[in-house]
């Protein structure tokens, strides 16, 4: 849980003691929080300011949820090319004013806008396996009129039906619409509801600009902001059950996920953090009375499918420029069918920009986490099956092929030894309590699922996490921090309620 070193604080921030919790709400018990992602340290960090107790558990083995990086220290990064932390989740932050933007700013951590001055890089595109410029794109009107659905039409839209029924784009914009459209949110665009998702981008108030950090991960983040947070959390600790039927107990059923082995704990109210996948599943997290039927309604309407991050390193990489590899450097490549999207982490970072992250979500990830069965062993470090990558990654580079005349296998950086090709493979849909990349509106869905699946139970059981925030920022952590503090007030206003009566 250490910090990556480079991150500067300010003074006031990194001077705060433990005991320097600030204003304090007259509580005797103990909140619970059930996970320690970004949502759930948020939560903890505004309820410890006031003086609350709280105690954390978190399934896994570490701090960040479905945050998570290569970094210099990890023993799979010598062998990367890289010469910059590689995020394996979450890797852009979105809107320099927004929630996890405007924390970055006062923590004073460095960051570059891929898009603007001084990379100014670009997005290409491929258009049935041919290869287009950003300039080349924009003479089509067929992609001028996708371009403007994405932009404008859909915060209007409502006709109903999935994304790809409401673009009404061409043959030829299918598989760019499904990178910006699908993709983009986790799904594919014939699975994400076009209302609830143009409801959503209408609400964003930030500038909605890209950008990256340059020399921290973004976990480093968390745990500098949220450091208290951090000595509350237990460990490979999952909530297996919750019994709220008792008035002013929460009794909760605790696994032990390394001994496997189950005991039990009493806090008095209780904020759930946990993704939508691990909320539909009883077997992982069950309730005692069950969820209302309000609850179980929103979460029918929200999906979370499969997701898979893949990283590749090239030996050169002029030959994904225009026209004749003097052109900007790739921000993305857009609209592929085996990778909807190609993104270009070492823009602003690295003087090589070799590292492409490519990620696949929905029907297709779901084939590839199918392939690759159980997620390789932490402890003996067994890979996925080596056949079974060679596989996912030929047709990865097949794809990449026929676009760029073969350039694409001839440049993959291979391991000198048996000549293999470097990669990483995160299957987010294996880990355990997380089961897949993020929440997006089913066709049907509307923001009002989002607002339900938010609302407290009894004012003793709060829910938080990417999925429940209702400000249109859902998938994002900014998302995720928001719901957090929401949810943290919906506590100390319960609270405060119960002390004045």
């Amino acid at each position: 849980m250490g910090v990556t070193a480079g991150l500067v604080l300010p003074a006031w921030l990194t001077a705060c003691s433990d005991d320097a919790s600030g204003p304090e709400v007259k509580y005797d018990g103990v909140v619970g929080i059930v996970g320690a992602g970004a949502a759930g340290l948020a939560v903890a960090d505004y309820l410890i300011s006031k003086g609350i107790r709280v105690k954390i558990f978190e399934a896994s083995g570490r701090i960040g949820g479905r945050i998570k990086a290569i970094k210099p220290s990890d023993p799979i990064f010598n062998e990367l090319a890289a010469d910059f932390h590689v995020e394996l989740g979450a890797d852009r932050i979105f809107g320099t004013n927004s929630e996890f933007g405007n924390l970055i700013k006062l923590l004073k951590v460095p960051t570059v806008k891929f898009r603007e001055e001084p990379t100014s890089a670009q997005d290409y595109y491929i258009i049935n396996g041919e290869y287009f410029s950003q300039a080349e794109a924009e003479a089509r009107v067929d992609f001028q009129a996708l371009k403007a659905f994405k932009e404008t039409g859909l915060a209007t839209y409502t006709g109903g039906g999935s994304v790809q029924n409401a673009a009404g784009a061409s043959t030829d914009m299918q598989g760019i619409l499904n990178s910006w459209l699908g993709n983009a949110y986790g799904s594919s665009s014939d699975r994400i509801g076009a209302n609830a998702l143009g409801e959503a981008l209408a609400m964003i108030e930030h500038d909605k600009k890209e950008f990256m950090l340059v020399t921290n991960p973004i976990s480093d983040v968390l745990t500098s902001k949220y450091a208290k947070a951090l000595k509350r959390v237990t460990l490979n600790t999952a909530v297996k059950a919750v019994n709220y039927s008792d008035a002013g107990i929460v009794r909760l059923t605790l696994l032990d996920t390394v001994a496997n082995t189950e005991s039990t704990v009493e806090v008095t109210k209780l904020v759930v953090t946990s993704p939508v996948n691990v909320l539909k599943d009883s077997s992982l997290i069950s309730f005692s009375p069950a969820l209302p039927a309000s609850k179980t309604n929103a979460l029918s309407h929200i999906g979370m499918d499969a997701s898979i991050r893949i990283i590749l390193e090239f030996t050169r990489n002029n030959f994904f420029k225009k026209p004749d590899g003097t052109g900007p450097a790739p921000a993305f490549i857009y609209g592929g069918e085996v990778c909807p999207s190609y993104f270009f982490p070492g823009v602003g970072r690295s003087d090589k920009n070799l590292t492409v992250s490519v990620t696949i979500n929905g029907p297709k990830a779901q084939e590839y986490s199918d392939l690759l069965g159980p997620e390789p062993d932490a402890t003996t470090g067994e890979p996925y099956p080596e056949l079974v990558v060679n596989a996912i990654l030929d047709e990865i580079l097949s794809e990449m092929d026929v676009v760029f005349d073969g350039k694409a296998s001839l440049n993959i950086r291979k391991r000198f030894e048996d000549g293999t090709i470097i990669s990483v493979i995160k299957d987010w849909t294996k880990v355990p309590y997380i089961l897949g990349g993020q929440s997006y509106p089913l066709v049907g869905g509307t923001n009002e699922d989002r607002v339900a699946l938010a609302e407290p139970i009894d004012n003793k059981i709060f829910f938080a996490g990417e999925a429940t925030d209702f400000t249109g920022e859902f998938g994002t952590i900014s998302g995720a921090l928001k719901s957090g503090e929401r949810a943290a007030e919906e506590v100390v206003a319960a609270i405060l309620a119960e002390n004045e009566s």
